[in-house]
């Protein structure tokens, strides 16, 4: 037992199999509340709270307020934008409706403060619906709005019964997301009492309306965090509120702030929660406390936020090799690497060995929080013959190991060379490979315009010159050494030329996030381009990247495109693809010289004539035959030419 402390002694093994996930884990966060905080969060606060460098929180949801008075909203929007810069998904719960349709309730917790009218229900959906259309319009991307906080425990709020909620839900839940892009949240129950979920999971309608299961963790015990009934529904559950394991003490108090780690491993682990987000980010007894420094309870929150990433995937572990030791493991689909977070609550420390399984491990990293360290890392950690590796666990103490498999670990089929020659080669005739979304888009395979087979990958329903599409690097692509990339891409749509960027994006060991233009290039709209690269280096910087990706972006707008022929391979190889189209030249629009001859003649009021009547096969020949500017050739055009060319006039007014 390699270090062995004085005071401790050796747990069971902890084996970690890498073959046996679960679920997909979309991140940890918490709640920005101006209205009642009394003040924003600044920038420099954002960034630590979001931001996954050194002393950074690493998280990555940010839920926010749906005030009762829309004069209101705009108070969640600066912290929101800040977030979503920094990578964050951006959620949203109502209190209560606004005043005009709500009325008293009786002022318990099962009676509420207020009540929703019973013929105001379609109001408040509009009310919600205007409410997400509002923040989208801030250049917001909503994921999800709640039907309502805690409607089991509404002293101070609104109550809802489940049966209503249930109705509301089936009745109005498609209204409330209608015309965005935004999911719809369950109603969030204080405790995670299974009665709300029950009655919705009873009505088929109700429950294709929710997008997202959200809960509180409020006294909620380990015992009631099991539901098979939501962790089988194929819809993510998100732990949306918590705070433990009081909001009396001080955040900084230890070692109670250890319950929090706690907290969150039963919530990952037992309750399958694929998100888990605190109450105020910023309090005495938050991750961040009022002077913007990080707290013992947040460091302890940070074990799990800085290293399980969204995107990565919870796997087997061992979960108590020891009592009052807690451990889980998440697995990196794109590096490999495996990050294991272990809790020891007890007042003794131990001495434990992991394992992956038979699998070989190359490198070990430790970040550690005790009484007297703060994300303490130790590098290198000693393995015991490449499969095992020992660490303390001291008492009061949680502990990241960012384990880095060895030569041993299964690799994905594309880490070698196919017999072309290729380290990747996406055709999309049979399916859409390991491409996904970059941002909010949609993917599928298409046969309208593929360039090279049947079909080509359509990327649609854009919100932003940035999203599109991406596919991960595996571990063949390694940084300082160069490679040969391609793919061909296509717009039907938008502008008459398109600018697009093959990228590289990942995150340094440090949180920082890079861009790199692997190639680019300009092609008229309805020609593909090739956008390639014979000699692409990896940055160094991405020695330690947890989420090497290559993605596609545009310079101008957000039309659909399409890819095809997606190739990458050892550097100087030439790869095939559809080259550099040529830019047509552009056409000097003279109003009224509607053939382009350099006169204004009856030759050019023929052919307005026949296109106002028959359509204009050129674009910019409709724009000198428009000479009034009105957008449209209609017969005040054509009298106009007609008056110009007779002299009657010597110049052309617009509309």
């Amino acid at each position: 037992m390699p270090g062995a402390a004085a005071d401790t002694h050796a747990a069971s093994i902890c084996t970690v199999d890498t073959d046996v996930t679960y679920q997909t884990i979309d991140g940890f966060g918490g709640i920005n509340l101006p209205e009642w905080a009394g003040s924003d969060m600044t920038q420099a606060q954002v960034q630590k709270a979001f931001g996954n460098g050194d002393d950074e929180l690493g998280l990555s949801i940010l839920r926010i307020y749906v005030s009762d008075d829309s004069n209101s909203w705009s108070l969640a929007i600066p912290t929101a934008k800040r977030a979503q810069a920094l990578g964050a998904k951006v959620f949203a719960t109502p209190w209560n409706p606004p005043s005009s349709i709500r009325k008293n309730g009786d002022g318990t917790l099962t009676g509420g403060k207020y009540q929703l009218k019973s013929d105001k229900w379609s109001e408040y959906a509009a009310h919600l619906n205007n409410f997400v259309k509002y923040v989208e319009s801030q250049g917001i991307d909503l994921y999800s709005v709640s039907v309502q906080n805690e409607p089991d425990y509404a002293e101070e709020w609104t109550y809802w019964s489940a049966s209503d909620l249930t109705s509301f839900i089936a009745k109005y839940g498609k209204d409330v997301i209608k015309g965005t892009n935004a999911k719809l949240m369950s109603p969030e129950s204080f405790q995670y009492r299974k009665d709300i979920y029950n009655s919705i999971l009873n009505n088929s309608t109700a429950t294709n309306n929710v997008g997202v299961w959200g809960t509180h963790f409020y006294g909620t015990p380990r015992s009631w965090m099991d539901f098979p009934a939501l962790e089988n529904s194929g819809k993510p559950i998100w732990m949306t509120e918590v705070y433990v394991p009081n909001s009396t003490s001080d955040a900084d108090t230890w070692p109670e702030a250890i319950a929090v780690a706690e907290n969150i491993h039963n919530g990952l682990v037992v309750a399958n929660l694929n998100a888990y987000v605190w109450w105020y980010i910023r309090r005495k007894y938050s991750p961040m406390k009022e002077n913007g420094n990080i707290s013992k309870r947040g460091y302890c929150m940070a074990q799990y936020s800085k290293f399980v990433r969204p995107g990565d995937v919870r796997i087997s572990a061992t979960e108590q090799p020891e009592t009052s030791v807690y451990v889980s493991a998440y697995k990196n689909t794109s590096t490999g690497k495996v990050a294991i977070v272990a809790v020891n609550s007890s007042d003794s420390g131990y001495s434990q060995q992991f394992s992956l399984n038979g699998k070989t491990i190359s490198k070990v990293d430790r970040y550690r929080t005790s009484e007297n360290e703060n994300l303490a890392k130790t590098e290198n950690l000693q393995i015991t013959d490449n499969t095992s590796f020992w660490a303390q666990l001291p008492a009061n103490s949680v502990s990241t190991f960012i384990v880095t498999p060895g030569s041993g670990q299964v690799t994905e089929p594309d880490d070698g060379l196919d017999s072309d020659g290729y380290y990747f080669h996406d055709t999309f005739e049979d399916d859409l490979g390991k491409w996904a979304s970059h941002g909010s888009t949609e993917l599928s395979k298409s046969g309208r315009s593929p360039y090279a087979g049947k079909e080509a990958m359509l990327v649609s329903n854009r919100t932003s010159t940035w999203t599109g599409a991406e596919r991960p690097l595996s571990s063949a692509f390694v940084p300082g050494k160069a490679y040969s990339f391609s793919v061909n891409a296509l717009t039907l749509d938008g502008d008459k030329t398109e600018k697009y960027f093959l990228k590289l994006h990942f995150t340094d060991s440090a949180g920082k996030g890079y861009y790199r233009t692997i190639a680019e290039g300009t092609a008229p709209n309805g020609s593909y381009i090739q956008l390639s690269n014979k000699s692409y280096t990896i940055p160094a910087e991405a020695a330690d990247a947890t989420d090497m990706v290559i993605y596609v972006e545009t310079e101008n707008g957000t039309a659909n495109y399409y890819l095809d022929e997606a190739i990458a391979a050892p550097e100087g190889k030439e790869l095939p693809g559809a080259g550099i189209p040529e830019i047509p030249e552009e056409k000097e629009i003279t109003k009224g010289d509607v053939n382009f001859d350099g006169r204004i003649n009856v030759f050019d009021l023929v052919l307005a004539n026949r296109g106002k009547a028959n359509g204009f096969s050129d674009e910019d020949a409709a724009k000198a035959a428009d000479v009034n500017d009105s957008g449209t050739v209609d017969d005040s055009d054509i009298a106009l030419l007609q008056s110009y060319i007779l002299g009657k006039i010597t110049r052309f007014t617009t509309a």
